[in-house]
């Protein structure tokens, strides 16, 4: 399936202009452009964009990202892995900290 900048950008949540700018810099490139120039999206670069954005959710910078992923040995497997395992540390923490505030609300 072939997806367009606008599309993919709405399946992703992100804006056109944040999937440009990833293009600008070289971290997420179309996989071709139409005749009319518009950017073509395929299936891997829908898997290429979930990476990032699971790297940006966990406060990693766009040049470490682009760094990352550029490795040879990256495995987008393994870094599923990570980050679902840094995902699940983020949502005990926030639970701690609503069960806390829970806590606190009750004795007022």
């Amino acid at each position: 399936m072939v997806y367009t900048i606008k599309k993919l950008a709405q399946l992703a949540g992100t804006s056109v202009r944040t999937l440009h700018y990833y293009d600008e810099i070289g971290l997420l490139k179309p996989e071709y452009r139409s005749a009319n120039g518009y950017r073509q999206y395929g299936e891997k670069a829908i898997v290429r964009l979930q990476q990032i954005m699971f790297f940006r959710e966990l406060d990693f910078g766009l040049d470490e990202i682009k760094a990352i992923m550029a490795r040879p040995d990256f495995d987008a497997v393994e870094a599923l892995q990570s980050h679902k395992a840094l995902l699940q540390k983020r949502k005990e923490r926030i639970d701690e900290l609503l069960n806390t505030i829970t806590k606190t609300i009750k004795k007022y």
